[in-house]
């Protein structure tokens, strides 16, 4: 029997059902939260926002506490495991949109509304333009969507001590219930470095860095594979890029709203001025 008096917390991502990082998430968290998991079966790096429609999608109950080191007990709260047949954004759309109300059954009685979504641990930044592209990033957007306060966790290395630094964000923005602060629309895109105890330098707020990767494409065995990096020094010294790169954690608050509003103006002269008439 859930207790009601903890915080629900959905646990999204894109690497898969199977990610560890993940499941060392949820088990930091359900230590003093219900949480609650919903996460593709099968690997959705590099799809955004993209989701299902026009085929159903399938869901099956997981059973973390068959791994030992994630067994919760004592006073911890809820933790519910499910891996579903889509995208990071159908995980959030069905636990936000159906689950949170009727549970797993078609119409039944769920655990009620969630008050965050962490989305993550992904293995691989998302800093910058990879934020466009990322499916972790794409679930924290989609609980934006729904106006549950979204939070994307992604590690540039795969450093233990940083998935516990990870771990430990996670757990105080929780405790201290810092996601209250986060306003209707808005997201956090969180990334950490590739650093060890020694080398982390903390946390800053920082902007989206907008540099493209060096994108290019090589022809093997008849197929074409992409590769690239980013100029990471290259970005501006207030951007996530270049802070990530030097060793920080990075907060880049994103908004939903992409409307360019000097742009409306232009527009509207524009009509006014009888140009698309």
């Amino acid at each position: 029997m859930q207790n009601n008096l903890k915080t629900r917390v959905l646990i999204v991502n894109d690497d898969g059902i199977q990610s560890g990082y993940m499941r060392a998430l949820a088990l930091a968290l359900a230590r003093i939260a219900d949480v609650f998991v919903f996460a593709p079966e099968v690997e959705q790096s590099g799809v955004s926002q993209a989701f299902t429609v026009r085929r159903g999608l399938s869901l099956k109950k997981v059973d973390f506490t068959q791994d030992p080191s994630l067994e919760v007990k004592g006073d911890c709260g809820v933790l519910e495991a499910y891996s579903m047949s889509g995208t990071p954004a159908d995980c959030a759309k069905f636990a936000l949109g159906h689950f949170a109300l009727h549970g797993v059954a078609t119409e039944g009685v769920g655990p009620g509304p969630f008050e965050v979504c962490f989305s993550g641990v992904n293995l691989g930044e998302n800093s910058g333009v990879s934020s466009l592209y990322s499916g972790t990033v794409a679930g924290a957007r989609e609980a934006a969507l729904w106006g549950v306060p979204g939070i994307a966790l992604s590690l540039r290395g795969s450093t233990a001590n940083m998935l516990e630094t990870a771990k430990e964000f996670a757990v105080k923005v929780v405790k201290d219930r810092l996601f209250e602060r986060i306003p209707v629309g808005v997201f956090w895109n969180v990334n950490f470095p590739k650093a060890t105890a020694e080398t982390f330098k903390g946390y800053k707020a920082t902007k989206m860095a907008l540099g493209m990767f060096t994108d290019h494409y090589s022809h093997e065995h008849g197929l074409w594979q992409l590769d690239g990096d980013k100029l990471w020094d290259e970005q501006p010294k207030d951007s996530d890029d270049y802070l990530l790169n030097q060793g920080y954690a990075t907060i880049t608050p994103h908004r939903i709203d992409q409307t360019d509003e000097e742009s409306l103006e232009v527009i509207n002269e524009m009509l006014a001025g009888g140009v698309c008439g």
